[in-house]
């Protein structure tokens, strides 16, 4: 399995984080905790600023193309991670789609985001 370099771990890092300030105002952060070639996506909201709450939402998986990650949505219900068809049909996506996908199931649609 290919591993991201910390290069490209840096830039995912923060592309995920500006969508997501951009795109789920409810969110203060996005965060990827990194293992091997598996980054897991970890909200945080900004509801309070003193809690610590933490939201698992995906596991991107590098496929050793920049562009193309794998993708599996955090099941609550078992706290494990389920590979997953992202919206546009395809198995495979951006980071990006990972989040927006999965921020889709866990947080309310901002109400100014045209569809």
């Amino acid at each position: 399995m290919p591993v991201p370099s910390a290069k490209l771990k840096d830039l995912i890092e923060g592309t995920v984080d500006h969508h997501a300030s951009q795109r789920w105002p409810r969110l203060a952060e996005v965060t990827i905790r990194w293992r091997g070639s598996y980054g897991y996506l970890i909200a945080h909201p900004n509801d309070d600023p003193d809690d610590d709450e933490q939201i698992p939402l995906a596991r991107i998986e590098y496929l050793g193309i920049p562009d193309e990650w794998g993708f599996a949505i955090y099941q609550a219900s078992t706290e494990d991670y389920r590979d997953a068809i992202l919206p546009s049909g395809a198995m495979t996506g951006t980071p990006i789609e990972a989040l927006d996908c999965a921020c889709a199931l866990y947080l309310p649609e901002p109400k100014d985001h045209p569809e």
